[in-house]
Formats: C-alpha cells, sequence, structure tokens
C-alpha cells in the first residue's frame, strides 16, 4: 500500500472517531440546550458512543458478505446526514441522531482498521493513523469551538457533518493492494482468551477513567476561571501534545514493558484527576491538559502491543477501537450524573478509581502465568 493511501485511509479512521472528538462539547450543555434533565447528556452518549462500540464489535455478523468500501461509503453518508440532524431542536430527533451515527462510525472504523490491519506494515500503518488523528482532531475540535461561540451549540453540527463528506471524498478510486480483503468476511476465535479478554476489560476500564475527566475538561476549566470559549481552544491546543507521547512510545519502545508503562501511565493520571477538580486553577488545569493527552497517546501502543502478542493475527487487536469507544461512552455518562449529584471533586476521585483498577487489570493479564502444558503432571 503506497503511503498516499495510508494517510487517506488514515483520514478516513479519524473520521470515524470524530463522534468521540466533538463530544466534550456538547456535553455540558445539551441538556440545557432542549429544556431536559441532566441524564440527558448521559443518555446521548451512550447512544453515539455505546451504538459504535456495539456496531464496531457486530460489524463482522451483520455484513458478512458485504464488500468493504461501498460499506464504509454508505456508513459516511448515514454519519453525515446524522450529524446534520443534530441541528433540529428536538431533543428526541437528537437521541436518534446519536445513535444512527454512532453505528455508522463504528461499522466505519470496523472497516477501515480491517484494512490497515491486513497492510504488511501494520506498525507504520497505526503510526500514520495516530499522527493523522491527532491532526485530525485538533481542527474539528478547535474548529466547532470557533463556531460555537460565534453562531451558538448547533452550529457544530454542520461542520461535524461535513467530515463525512470529505471521508467519502477521499475513499473515491482509494486504491488498495490485491491481497487486502474486498469483502468483510468472518473471524476465529484464536487462542489465549482468557488473558485477552482480561487485557480488554483493562483497556475499557482504562478509557472509562480517562474519558470520565477528559470529557469534563472544558468544564474544569471554566470552574478554574476561564470563559466557556477559553477553556475549549486550550483543551483543543492541548491535543497536539499527543505528539510528544506518539514519539516517547515511538523512542523508548520495548525497551519498558508494558506493564511498566501502563502502570505509569495509571497513576500518574490518577494522581492528576482528583487534584484539578478538587482545587482547579488556570495552571493546574492546562498541565492537566498536556497530561492528559500525552499520557493516554503514550499508553494505547502499549495495549496494543499486548494484544497483538496474544494473537499475530491481530484479531485481539481488531476489538481494541469497540473497548476505546465503550470507556469514552460509559465514563461521561456517568460522571455527568455524579457531578449532579455529588458535585465535580467526586468525577476526580471517579476517574482515579477506574484509572488504578484498568492498571491492576492489565498487570494481572500480562503477568499470568501460561497454562501448563497438556499432559504435565498435577500436584
Amino acid at each position: 500500500m503506497k503511503t498516499t493511501t495510508i494517510v487517506r485511509l488514515s483520514c478516513v479512521n479519524a473520521v470515524g472517531f470524530s463522534g468521540s472528538t466533538v463530544m466534550p462539547l456538547w456535553l455540558g450543555s445539551i441538556a440545557g440546550h432542549f429544556g431536559m434533565p441532566p441524564w440527558f447528556a448521559g443518555a446521548a452518549v451512550m447512544a453515539l458512543l455505546g451504538g459504535s462500540a456495539l456496531f464496531n464489535l457486530a460489524t463482522p455478523i451483520l455484513f458478512r458478505t458485504v464488500a468493504l468500501l461501498p460499506l464504509a461509503r454508505t456508513s459516511l453518508l448515514i454519519a453525515a446526514f446524522s450529524y446534520a440532524l443534530g441541528m433540529v431542536h428536538s431533543p428526541w430527533l437528537f437521541l436518534t441522531a446519536c445513535l444512527l451515527t454512532g453505528g455508522a462510525l463504528g461499522v466505519l472504523l470496523n472497516v477501515t482498521n480491517r484494512l490497515m490491519g491486513s497492510h504488511e506494515h501494520v506498525q507504520k500503518g497505526y503510526a500514520i493513523f495516530q499522527l493523522i488523528e491527532i491532526f485530525f482532531a485538533t481542527a474539528l475540535f478547535l474548529g466547532c469551538t470557533t463556531v460555537i461561540a460565534r453562531f451558538g451549540l448547533a452550529a457544530m453540527f454542520p461542520l461535524a457533518a461535513a467530515t463525512g463528506l470529505l471521508g467519502l471524498a477521499l475513499l473515491h478510486r482509494l486504491p488498495l493492494d490485491g491481497a487486502m480483503p474486498a469483502v468483510m468476511g468472518e473471524t476465529e476465535g484464536p487462542a489465549h482468551r482468557g488473558r485477552a479478554i482480561v487485557t480488554l476489560i483493562a483497556f475499557g476500564l482504562f478509557f472509562i477513567g480517562q474519558a470520565t475527566i477528559n470529557a469534563f475538561m472544558p468544564i474544569i476549566g471554566q470552574a478554574a476561571g476561564l470563559t466557556a470559549e477559553r477553556a475549549g481552544q486550550l483543551v483543543g491546543l492541548g491535543m497536539p501534545f499527543g505528539f510528544a507521547g506518539a514519539l516517547l512510545a515511538r523512542v523508548i519502545g520495548e525497551r519498558v514493558s508494558p506493564v511498566m508503562a501502563i502502570g505509569v501511565t495509571t497513576i500518574v493520571l490518577a494522581i492528576a484527576a482528583p487534584w484539578v477538580t478538587s482545587a482547579p486553577t488556570v495552571p493546574l488545569f492546562i498541565a492537566t491538559v498536556i497530561v492528559l493527552v500525552a499520557f493516554t497517546i503514550f499508553s494505547v501502543p502499549y495495549f496494543f502491543a499486548q494484544l497483538g502478542a496474544l494473537d499475530r493475527h491481530g484479531r485481539y487487536t481488531a476489538f481494541g477501537p469497540a473497548m476505546m469507544l465503550a470507556g469514552i461512552a460509559i465514563g461521561p455518562s456517568a460522571a455527568v450524573l455524579i457531578n449532579s449529584r455529588l458535585g465535580l471533586a467526586a468525577v476526580g476521585l471517579l476517574s482515579s478509581a477506574f484509572l488504578l483498577i484498568a492498571g491492576v487489570a492489565f498487570a494481572t493479564a500480562v503477568l499470568a502465568r501460561r497454562p501448563a502444558p497438556t499432559g504435565a503432571p498435577s500436584l
């Protein structure tokens, strides 16, 4: 696969994560926008990101004989249309749009990761995926922040819809290698299921904790004395620090164990979350934005490395996006309810608890003893 093809596919993959990119911008105000109680925001997040995770997992079953690129194009059209529905002032139509958008983006992510996973240089391809996603997420987040400040919350949805049309243009006559799959096909269950399941659970728990605090960063910025526009801009400007995390993971590589890398990340973020929510200040807010982005990007390759080590065909890594999306859906939904009942400081404690549990679960999966060979004498 040519580099230009990988870049185009990377941009389409970034569109697949656009729902989680813009979600923090409407999370804190969408319930008031529609005159609904606080639970409405959590329900919208679950519909968007939960639907995306479920459809990402179910795509090989639902679309087993469907051609990949036409499936991706259809998903992009549905996502663009559903984003545009966000402009209509109807809470129930908004929930429907969230579910449609989430499902479409989940299918799209399955297709892009299936294609990239079949590339002969998977590591190189995913490195480009990560870099492109940071560029794309930063541009989209800052663009939506500016549009909201000038024209109101509903004005961000046409911009989000435009990303779907961009994805369609990038897929036009996309050249693929002959060895790549043409249809979705089926996935067989590989070995080491127990350790893989625990690793995937840890991956999901990590993103529950990460997303719990990440989704509330604009609100934390306002608690520190910033305007909503300025807080959103600073969160967006912190996204490029993901490059630092990605470069650090690339330089360190396998010199440290996955347990150490994930352990350090979870401890640092578990300290930062309750600190910034209990005593928010502008310098602490900015530092947390940087640390949160950098350490999250740094840790992701180690999660995927462990999943890849359990199956060299990459069949476990294919479920990684679903775990990320599920975590991103559950974390903010729980945080909205906790914040409405117990306050912002409790959100930080909730985030910290999930992060620490994720670290312990990951270490358990990695350090678990391999089963004894068949026929080994029992004691």
